[in-house]
């Protein structure tokens, strides 16, 4: 049985430990969570092969005591790679409404310039923090205002492509789908002081759309909508 309808499996990943926690439809809070040590440390490419074997035994236990399969999961990575970096990104054009089109293009014109200088680096949230429309400043979304000229302020929550891919990588070979990546260092904006071990508790919190003006980058995998299938705040 899959767990989609029911729930969502979520990973925290440290440099010493994982855990894997499951939340229920509805609930801010893990139905079951277990743990397990990682030998050396994440960064040690010797150690890969083990961690997969610790990795299978440890998600068929967690199968086991729920009853269904663990299909895919969002992982929530600590990690002292993480950036945040500020980018701005403006264009100008003849008087035309603000839409999610305008957005949407400046935002992917912002990573494919970003990585040109960055090509160690992997987004894995981005925000929009400023829309600057024709010297105004606005923090939520104007949107279908009139408008020639706009500057977006984004913030790139970064981690290091290597670790990313490592972790894609793991995850992939015990067949399981990678939903989203989180940056615990982010995450931790929202835990509100609250204890979060596990890793898991804030990065539910983001990926419910705590954060109103992050924008998702990865597709979803259900829906099929593309790359920008959700943008909080304004059009949804």
């Amino acid at each position: 049985m899959n767990s989609f309808d029911r729930g969502n499996f979520y990973f925290g990943i440290s440099d010493k430990k994982i855990y894997i926690c499951y939340f229920e439809n509805g609930k801010t809070y893990s139905k079951e969570n277990i743990n397990f040590e990682i030998p050396d440390n994440l960064s040690n490419d010797l150690n890969f092969k083990i961690i997969i074997k610790l990795l299978k035994k440890n998600i068929r236990k967690i199968e086991n005591k729920l009853g269904f399969f663990l299909n895919s999961g969002n992982i929530s990575i600590q990690s002292n790679s993480y950036q945040s970096i500020i980018f701005s990104i403006k264009n100008i054009f003849d008087e035309k409404h603000l839409d999610k089109k305008v957005i949407t293009n400046l935002l992917q014109s912002g990573i494919q310039k970003f990585y040109v200088d960055e090509q160690h680096l992997s987004i894995v949230h981005i925000l929009i923090n400023k829309y600057i429309v024709d010297d105004k400043v606005f923090i939520n979304f104007p949107n279908n205002i009139k408008f020639k000229k706009i500057i977006l302020e984004i913030e790139f929550i970064c981690l290091n492509k290597y670790l990313v891919n490592k972790v894609k990588n793991l995850f992939s070979e015990c067949k399981i789908n990678v939903n989203k990546i989180i940056s615990h260092e982010y995450a931790k904006r929202f835990s509100n002081n609250a204890s979060d071990d596990t890793m898991c508790l804030s990065a539910h919190k983001v990926i419910s759309g705590i954060n109103q003006s992050e924008v998702y980058l990865e597709s979803d995998l259900k829906k099929k909508r593309g790359i920008f299938y959700r943008i909080f705040n304004f059009f949804d």
